[in-house]
């Protein structure tokens, strides 16, 4: 099965995949981050366990061939950190959350559930200057961040990938 056949896409649409091997949880794997149709900042599936944003983990793939799968507006690009650049990134991979509300308790219950925070997808990161300027026409959960966690395995490798909440 490929990952366009996942059935999440029934439901979802793809935003962005973080490749397989920029995290160290993440060897030989990569995770794909979809967003519930028809989002708005004002629903309630905002946090764990019940939230807009789903995470698919799976094996390295190619780029699809369905672009209604992808989201509104949004164009194909790979975003990197350019030496030098100080600007925040998209995507922040860490051990521990860059809070935007310094509100630890967000995450109380998916970390109950013995999940360790992997990555956040900040807006602030989005590209507004340059080549890639207008990559995307609105900000998607208000100007904010969502954050994911996981557990991994004895490998040290994370097999599911959960959105915890996000903060704006």
């Amino acid at each position: 099965m490929t990952i366009q056949e996942h059935e999440l896409f029934a439901t979802h649409q793809y935003l962005l995949t973080v490749p397989a091997d920029h995290a160290p949880w993440a060897r030989g794997v990569e995770v794909s981050v979809l967003l519930r149709r028809g989002f708005t900042i004002g629903d309630d599936d905002l946090e764990y366990p019940n939230m807009a944003m789903r995470a698919i983990v799976h094996e390295p793939s190619p780029r699809g061939d369905r672009p209604e799968f992808g989201w509104p507006e949004l164009r194909a690009t790979a975003l990197t950190v350019m030496p030098g650049d100080d600007s925040p990134g998209l995507v922040r991979i860490a051990d521990e959350p860059q809070l935007i509300q310094q509100e630890p308790e967000y995450s109380a219950a998916v970390r109950a559930d013995g999940h360790r925070f992997l990555f956040q997808i900040d807006e602030d990161g989005w590209p507004v200057d340059g080549d890639l300027a207008g990559t995307v026409d609105e900000y998607l959960w208000g100007y904010g961040s969502v954050y994911f966690y996981g557990t991994p395995g004895p490998d040290g490798v994370v097999r599911e990938v959960l959105a915890g909440f996000i903060d704006f």
